[in-house]
């Protein structure tokens, strides 16, 4: 609930803040200054990127917990693990910093989600021989669909904080865990490329969904 609520927030202030920067300031400033005018695709990429890394100050720790309870759940054949106590331990152990364990690999899946939903779903727009809410509706599902090509992100991001907190060798590391670029190269040595791309289709539908929720819906109201 924190992470839906809060996060969703995070997102829209900062992603929404720093469109309007940029299409309502820099934009016409460059336009009148120097005659370029920044594209609306380039400023969705942007914008979706900063909303997407503002977003994972509140995700980082959520989705590090989250995992943390799955994987207690599993070693305790489906016993349902409270996150509150999850967390207490984590600060427990290791301050609030503890909670920020493997925020890079989350940083790097949220601001590709955003940077991909909004600067996608501004690129297909115009492009888009229906006008009206069904044109917005169809730009942001192909927004969203498209933004899934980086599942491998995702997937890293669960190995690497499931490795973490399982106390595997990326605690050898001062306990922050692998790179991102690491962990995929140990997946796909073990498992082989296609474990990146594990959950594509339901990944691709849940960007559609939040897609419509996050981008198109703001712009029509």
């Amino acid at each position: 609930m924190v992470e839906g609520i809060f996060s969703g927030g995070v997102l829209l202030a900062a992603k929404e803040g720093l469109h309007t920067i940029l299409a309502n300031y820099a934009s016409p400033m460059l336009t009148k200054s120097i005659g370029v005018t920044i594209p609306p695709s380039f400023i969705g990429f942007v914008s979706g990127a900063g909303g997407g890394c503002a977003q994972s100050l509140v995700m980082g720790p959520t989705s590090l917990v989250v995992t943390a309870c799955v994987l207690a759940s599993k070693e305790n054949d489906g016993e349902l693990i409270s996150p509150f106590r999850v967390a207490q331990k984590v600060i427990q152990e290791r301050g609030i910093r503890g909670l920020y364990r493997g925020s890079p690999a989350v940083a790097a899946r949220q601001a590709s989600n955003w940077a991909s939903r909004q600067g996608f779903t501004e690129f297909v727009r115009p492009r888009i021989p229906i006008a009206g809410v069904a044109g917005e509706l169809i730009a942001g599902c192909i927004g969203g669909t498209l933004s899934a090509w980086n599942t491998p992100f995702e997937v890293a991001r669960i190995e690497s904080q499931s490795r973490i907190m399982a106390g595997g060798d990326d605690e050898g590391k001062g306990g922050k865990g692998k790179s991102l670029v690491a962990t995929m190269c140990d997946i796909v040595d073990e498992r082989g490329i296609g474990a990146l791309y594990v959950g594509l289709i339901p990944r691709a539908a849940q960007a559609c969904y939040q897609t419509l929720f996050l981008v198109c819906v703001p712009r029509l109201l």
